[in-house]
Parts: structure tokens; C-alpha cells; sequence
């Protein structure tokens, strides 16, 4: 498995792993990146793991693109050295500039590249693997667009099933919090979301009145006011398996709109506020919610304007209802049985 930099390509890979560890005894090997949030998350559920530097387009600072091609040889190098020592008998990669050379080093190897599409709109690593795969799985039918389709299956959502079973009495008693009482819960995705945050350091203390919270920061982006807010209010900077018992506590969700976390609200049917991060392939993901109805969206946030949106939540249980069905109406989330058995039917005939 490679992927990283965020957990978007993270988590249907560990899907993926979870289905095919419950139907036969397999060795995984993780390649990810050396600081994103992906190494605790992956050595929690015993993965070996090794890092690699790998280049990125940085669309905020465009000099460091000098930067590309030397990164690259350098990844290159360690993909190489790792994948010989390894030696696997397949690659898999659902986004994600880390991957993108160890999937050349497998393609040199005749190693069969599986590449699966999560949004959409397939981002610029994705786009360059495909040429290289020798299967790709894509969430929507509108992603087959982008890929050859002789080599590509709609599979649609692809979760850990894990995350479904998840133990509200232990967050309870761990965190104090009162049973009877309306639980949000804010995250940012696996890096956090800065403009989240701050938001919430605003208005915590007004909705604390009516709610609960509990609250992912993200790693380093938590604060002082933020951890002394009060009676009620949880903010924790990361959680691995530890998210399924906060999903199952809570009754309304505050998140970024990357595909990963669609599908896991969509198999939770957790009523979602969706706040995309502008100029990625979020936004798409997020006209697809607001097209179906499936949650509230806000293009634009502040302060203000997020803790208007969750009172009016809060007093609309009826809306809130209505989101809970059509986002779970979105897709099958038994993608990763599909995977798996595709993958193990093409390994049997190589």
C-alpha cells in the first residue's frame, strides 16, 4: 500500500486491508510520506511502514518546483530499495503525490498496479498513475471519464467496517460527557482544518449552552482556549480506531468535504455541515451533496455564519432527518469487497 500526506488516500486503502485480512492471511507493507498524519494511523493497526521523500506541486509557492526533480530521484531511489526488499506481489495506491514513485518503480518491476479514484475529479498524481495501473476503481461513474475505461469498474464507496461499530459508552465515561445531550462533532480531516478551528475558539462557548462537542484539531493545531473551553467540550488533536466511538456519539457532524469522509458519513448517516477547502477537488465533491440534498454545504464560513447554521439544525430535527437518509442513499459502501475480489482473481491468473 502507498498513500499519504493527508488520510484521503489513506483510508480506503485500510479498507481495502481490513476486507482481505478478514478472508485470508495476508503481509501488508506501507510506503508513505515522512510528516504526514497517515505513520500513527497505520502503525496503530500494526502495518509496517517506511517513509519516503517524494515531490509535490505546491500551487502556494511555485519556486519550489526547482525542487521536483531531485526530490523525485531521491524517492525514486528509496521506492526502489524498498519495493526489492519487500517484494510484493501487488501495489495498491488510492492517491497521492508519495506514490507516485513507487508505482513507477513497480511498473519497471511488471508488479501489477491497482490505482483507486476517491473524488470525482481524479487529482494530478492519480492522472499520472493510471497510465501505469493495470486496474483502476473509481467511486462515481462521472470519474470513468478520466481513465481508460477497458481497465476501469465503478465500485463505489470503499470504507473500513470497522468505523460502524463503534462504543458510545466508552466516550462517555472517558470524556464526561452526558448521555442525553446533543453531540457535534468538528473535524477538519486527518491534517485538521486551521479556519475550522479558529471558528469554533469563537463560538464554542455560545453553543456549549445547548450542545456538546467533541473536536479533532488536527496534530499541532490545537490551542490553549480551545482545550479550556469548558465542561462539554472535547478537542483532542488525532484519533486512529478511536473515531468509530465518535461517530456513534454524535448526532450532527462539522467537516471538510473530501470523498473519504463522504462515505464514511454516508454509511454512518450522519447529518453532515460540509465546508469544502476552495480551489481543490473538494468543491466537486461538494456540489454533488448539495445537488442531492444530502447535507448542508457552506462555500463560504465565518464564525457567524457556522454557528447559525448548527442551531438551525439543532431546532430542525425533521432536516436533519432528511439529510441522515439521502446521504446515506449516496452509494453502496461494500466497494472494498469488490476490490479484493478482483484483485485476488487477478492474482490467481498471474
Amino acid at each position: 500500500m502507498t498513500g499519504g500526506g493527508t488520510l484521503g488516500p489513506v483510508t480506503p486503502l485500510l479498507a481495502i486491508v481490513e476486507e482481505w485480512k478478514s478472508q485470508e492471511e495476508i503481509d501488508f507493507f506501507w510506503i508513505g510520506t515522512r510528516k504526514g498524519p497517515e505513520r500513527a494511523l497505520i502503525e496503530s493497526v500494526n502495518i509496517p511502514y517506511a517513509s519516503i521523500i517524494a515531490p509535490k506541486f505546491d500551487r502556494h509557492n511555485y519556486w519550489k518546483c526547482i525542487l521536483i526533480p531531485f526530490e523525485f530521484i531521491i524517492g525514486f531511489c528509496q521506492s526502489l530499495i524498498e519495493v526489492k526488499e519487500t517484494r510484493p506481489d501487488i501495489i495498491f495506491t488510492a492517491g497521492g503525490y508519495v506514490s507516485v514513485p513507487v508505482v513507477l518503480v513497480a511498473w519497471l518491476f511488471r508488479i501489477p498496479i491497482w490505482v483507486h479514484q476517491l473524488d470525482i475529479i481524479p487529482g494530478i498524481a492519480n492522472r499520472i498513475m493510471s497510465f501505469f495501473a493495470s486496474q483502476i476503481t473509481v467511486t462515481w461513474s462521472d470519474s470513468m471519464e478520466y481513465f481508460n475505461e477497458q481497465k476501469t469498474t465503478v465500485v463505489g464507496g470503499v470504507m473500513r467496517h470497522a468505523l460502524m461499530h463503534g462504543d458510545r459508552e466508552s466516550v462517555y465515561e472517558r470524556y464526561g460527557l452526558e448521555k442525553n445531550k446533543f453531540t457535534l462533532l468538528v473535524m477538519g480531516g486527518g491534517t485538521g482544518a486551521i479556519e475550522i478551528n479558529n471558528a469554533m475558539e469563537a463560538i464554542g462557548q455560545d453553543l456549549l449552552d445547548q450542545i456538546q462537542i467533541i473536536h479533532l484539531t488536527g496534530r499541532g493545531k490545537i490551542s490553549r482556549s480551545l482545550e479550556s473551553m469548558g465542561d462539554g467540550y472535547v478537542a483532542l488533536e488525532f484519533l486512529g480506531i478511536g473515531m468509530r466511538d465518535m461517530y456513534a456519539i454524535s448526532d450532527l457532524v462539522v467537516a471538510r468535504a473530501g470523498m473519504g469522509t463522504i462515505i464514511e458519513l454516508s454509511a454512518l448517516r450522519k447529518p453532515t455541515i460540509f465546508i469544502p477547502i476552495h480551489n481543490t477537488d473538494q468543491l466537486a465533491n461538494a456540489k454533488m451533496i448539495e445537488e442531492r440534498a444530502a447535507g448542508e454545504v457552506l462555500y463560504e464560513m465565518n464564525p457567524q455564519i457556522l454557528k447559525q447554521t448548527i442551531l438551525k439544525l439543532l431546532s430542525d430535527k425533521s432536516r436533519c432527518d432528511r439529510f441522515s437518509f439521502r446521504i446515506s442513499a449516496l452509494f453502496s459502501a461494500f466497494g472494498a469487497k469488490d476490490i479484493v475480489r478482483m484483485a485476488r482473481a487477478m492474482l490467481k491468473t498471474d
